[in-house]
């Protein structure tokens, strides 16, 4: 195909002089930069190698010791996959013969796992489309450091975070409020616009290059989506009522000292930052 496209280029180069050249030059280039652009797959695949041997060699029974058993581990987006910022929070809980990761507002991926693949320094296992190594190198989470580093790959973007043995058995599942401390910054400025107080924030995310998405309803009912890119509204508009997220409203936060009232179903809660600064209240269901 190549070749008889570079044929026909050459017989309109003939017929139309320098300006059919011209544009059959302009082609040739257009497919190269196209073929030279990694699909996910691709660019998944060449990070899953990097990962892999960097674990070096197969463990030995000491070695191994370290990666056996079950771990949960949360964090952020890698700062080294080409995606700009960090953001995305994740969450994953790697059972003996399941892995679940979960992405607040975005829903649970995983599944039943391969067998484990032991190294040197580190264990890897796949679990549906989800690719996850763990390394013995300390990680720090906030004011916490954690023994453990967990990388997960999916979708073609590599998530970086911190890990430790053993699951929660409390029964909290993830939500958009888990790196609530995180979202404060951009959620008080989105609460700057709002005329009608107090305000919920009913979800509220990060976004690709560092942007956080809030979602509030006003006193008056009326509901909007704010996004906040380096420190500053870009985006405000008015929600309809059937716009609305998975996992927006379960809880809503309401800033300030005062507590909200508990009603229709919903009880208030102290949210408090990493170094137990009260922040406001989590308002969830209970019944």
């Amino acid at each position: 195909m190549r070749t008889l496209l570079r044929s026909v280029c050459l017989g309109a180069a003939l017929l139309l002089g320098a300006a059919g050249l011209s544009a059959c030059q302009r082609q040739s280039a257009g497919d190269a930069e196209q073929s030279a652009t990694p699909s996910d797959a691709e660019r998944e695949a060449e990070v899953a190698a990097e990962q892999l041997a960097a674990l070096g060699g197969p463990a030995n029974a000491q070695q191994r010791a370290l990666f056996e058993g079950e771990f949960q581990a949360s964090g952020g987006v890698a700062a080294d996959t080409g995606e700009a910022g960090s953001g995305g929070s994740w969450e994953l809980r790697l059972l003996n013969d399941y892995a679940q990761f979960s992405r607040p507002g975005l829903g649970d991926d995983g599944g039943i796992t391969g067998e484990r693949d032991y190294r040197e320094r580190g264990l890897r296992v796949v679990a549906g489309a989800v690719t996850i190594t763990i390394t013995n190198d300390v990680c720090a989470a906030g004011d916490v450091q954690l023994p453990y580093t967990a990388n997960v790959l999916f979708e073609g973007v590599a998530y970086q975070g911190c890990a430790r043995r053993g699951i929660d058995d409390t029964g909290e599942r993830a939500t958009w409020a888990s790196v609530l401390p995180e979202l404060i910054p951009a959620i008080d400025t989105c609460l700057g616009r709002a005329t009608s107080r107090p305000v919920r924030i009913t979800h509220a995310i990060s976004l690709d290059g560092g942007d956080v998405s809030v979602r509030m309803r006003e006193a008056n009912g009326a509901r909007h989506d704010c996004i906040v890119s380096s420190g500053e509204i870009a985006v405000f508009e008015t929600l309809s009522d059937v716009d609305r997220r998975s996992g927006e409203g379960d809880p809503e936060f309401q800033r300030g000292a005062q507590q909200p009232r508990a009603q229709n179903c919903r009880m208030a809660e102290p949210a408090v930052s990493r170094s137990g600064e009260q922040l406001g209240y989590l308002i969830r269901r209970s019944c």
